[in-house]
Order: structure tokens, then sequence, then C-alpha cells
């Protein structure tokens, strides 16, 4: 009777020092036996960020503090894995990791970033701070300039929109889209992108549409925007796995070119924004030199506008600006003389060209590209080859 009793005090006194309830809480514990595993392994192979909570149970601030850490796990466990380790019962692991004081909040970034003490107050807003500057973001800026190769790159792949009306990508954002990476790809559209606004008729902010390249309508987020209602909602579409899926930073969307209405044309640049593109036309302003007047871009980017709402027998027109002075060997093909002038160029494969010829506003280029829309614009043949660009070092 004696020993059961003393049996019943030491398991409640154990019990009692118990920070985080294990059935109850979403505070992961880590000691001798999991940390290499729930620690290091992690940082090793993902993309996650670790935060975790050492302490003694006597060390005078964490048990008050464990209610706040509990809530603050329930608000923002996805987006970080958060965990504990008692550094009395984990006595080794605490000495090894060189914890000194109690408590200790330590966030664990992935290799090779170090591991890094929150130094301020004891306080939630300081340790998420914290621990948001080393969260990863898969997510990349979407524009009208490069939504469409992030829409159709890798088809299989659905494609993830976020619109909204404050600078910078959210936290919830970026945790989605390291949790979903190679399933899903990920972009944000700022409210000031028109153009994408009217596509998906996005009259409030933010919102969500997750967009599959074979269906006719993006199939919109109606939920709360936190982590797990939108988790749920992402998840029914990348449970399957999908072939060719990638990160979205690696998208051919986020290269520089890629992210301009009117982009440079050169040697890096050509095949994405025109030459290799189906049934294209290459629109190029021609410069003498420096960057085009911003009145001609602004003319450019209005007929990109208006021609990518309404496609015309399966003509595409890419608009680009081209350094002649530069580019001599371009400039001496489509006949430049020092003058900014329009050409419309078909890369296929009887490459040939036409010149605007008219005034350089929306209205009169508009009048050109009606024309060969209609096949009332004559054209010059090139030959079997377009000339070569000046070579850019990588």
């Amino acid at each position: 009777m004696k020993t059961s009793f003393l049996v019943f005090i030491l398991l409640s006194c154990t019990l009692a020092k118990q920070l985080y309830d294990v059935k109850k809480s979403y505070v992961t514990p880590v000691n001798e036996i999991n940390f290499e595993k729930q620690i290091n392994k992690i940082r090793q192979t993902t993309k996650y960020v670790t935060i975790v909570h050492f302490y003694k149970f006597s060390d005078g601030e964490s048990k008050s503090f464990a209610t706040k850490y509990d809530k603050f796990t329930n608000e923002y466990k996805g987006i970080f894995r958060i965990a504990s380790c008692d550094c009395d019962e984990a006595e080794r692991i605490c000495q090894k990791e060189s914890v000194s004081k109690y408590p200790t909040f330590r966030v664990y970034p992935p290799y090779p970033v170090p591991a890094i003490d929150y130094e301020g107050p004891l306080e939630i807003d300081g340790i998420l701070k914290l621990a948001s500057k080393y969260i990863h973001n898969n997510a990349i800026e979407i524009n009208e300039a490069n939504i469409n190769t992030f829409i159709n790159e890798n088809p299989t792949v659905p494609k993830v929109l976020l619109f909204s009306e404050k600078k910078g990508f959210p936290l919830v954002y970026k945790g989605l889209s390291v949790e979903f990476e190679k399933k899903l790809s990920f972009g944000i559209v700022r409210s000031t992108e028109q153009a994408l606004l009217d596509k998906y008729n996005i009259k409030e902010f933010p919102k969500m549409v997750l967009v599959k390249t074979h269906e006719k309508k993006p199939f919109p987020y109606t939920g709360e925007y936190k982590f797990k209602p939108m988790f749920d909602f992402l998840n029914v579409h990348s449970e399957v796995f999908v072939p060719g899926g990638g990160s979205s930073a690696d998208s051919a969307a986020t290269k520089e070119w890629m992210m301009q209405v009117v982009p440079q044309l050169h040697q890096r640049s050509a095949n994405d924004i025109c030459l290799k593109i189906d049934s294209a036309i290459c629109v190029i302003l021609l410069n003498n030199g420096d960057k085009p007047d911003n009145s001609l871009v602004d003319a450019l980017k209005r007929l990109n506008a208006l021609y990518e709402r309404n496609i015309n027998r399966g003509t595409v027109f890419k608009f680009m600006w081209l350094d002649a002075k530069t580019e001599s060997k371009w400039g001496s093909t489509l006949e430049f003389q020092g003058e900014s002038k329009i050409v419309l160029l078909n890369p296929a494969k009887r490459k040939r060209f036409a010149v605007h010829d008219g005034e350089m506003t929306f209205e009169a280029i508009k009048g050109s590209l009606e024309k060969l829309i209609s096949g009332d614009l004559k054209f010059k043949n090139i030959g079997e080859s377009l000339p070569d660009f000046v070579k850019i070092d990588l």
C-alpha cells in the first residue's frame, strides 16, 4: 500500500512538471531520443523553420509563458514547426546545444543558416518577428507580362493566385508555398494589375483562386485567410502526385524580361519573349541606344492589354524594344536609320518583317496590327536565319 502511494506521488510530480499537455498541445516535445530527427534532419532536408522553447520548470518564466506559446502554436502551426525541450529531463541535449539560460527560444532555419536565439523581451510578437525572417518564399510576383508563362508552364501543376492590395508576401502565403512545394505553384497579383483583376473578376481583397490549365473557370477560395482552412482548400487539389512539379521560384516567369510588358529584346530574352512562341508576331520598337520614350512604351502596353483580351485568328502579338545601336546586325536587317520605328517580325520558318508606316501613336500602330490581321500588310523576306545578337556573358 505504501509502495503504491509512493509511485502515485512520484507520478503526480512528474506530470505536474509538464508545461505542455501532449494530449492537447500542438507543441512538439523534443528530447534526446528525437532531437536529431525533429530538428537537425528537418533542417537538412526541408525548408521549414523550427522554433524551440528550451526551459526548466523552475526557471521562473516558462510556466506563465507556456499558455501564450500554446496559443501561438495553435495559430501558426503549419507555417512554423514549434517545439519545446525540457532541459531537466533532456540535459545532455541542452548541453550539446549550448543552452545556458532559461528560458531560451531558439530559431532553427534550414541549413546552412545557423540557429539564432531570441534576445528581446519575452513576448510572442518578438519571437514571431525573428522566426519570420527565415521563412522561405516560393511565391512570385505575377503581372500582365508573365501571367501566361506562369499559368501555362508545367500544365499539370495547378496554379494559386493571391490578389492583394498590400505590399510584400503574407506570412501564411509563404508557409503554404513551402508546404505545397512541387505540388502547387504560387503567385501574387497586386491590386494595381487591373487587366488581371478584370480577367479573374476580382472585386475584393484579399482573394485567392486556384487555376488548372485545362479547366475553363478558376476555383475561388471563400474561407478565412488563415493557414488551416487555406491548407485544407488547397490540399484537395494536391493530394495526387503532380508530375513535373517544381517550385514557383524556378519558373521562367521569374526572369526579369518575363516580368515586363514591354521587355528589351536581346540574346537572353529573345526566345522567351517571342522567337520561340508559336504563332507569335514580334512587335519591336527599334531605338537608338537608350531606353525608349515612356510615351511609346505606354502605347505598346495599351496595345498589349487590348490584344491580350482579343486574340484574333490565332495571331499572338508580343511587344518589346531593341537597342538597335548596340544590336547593329539587327538594326541593319530591319533597316534602322537612326530614328525610332516599329517593325512587325514574323520569326517562323519564312522569316520576314513589315515596317509600321505612320505616326508612333496607339491608334496608328493599332492600324498596322489590324492590317496584319486582315492580310493587308506588306512583308519583306529576311531569309532562313535571323541575325546574331551581341553575346551577353552569363
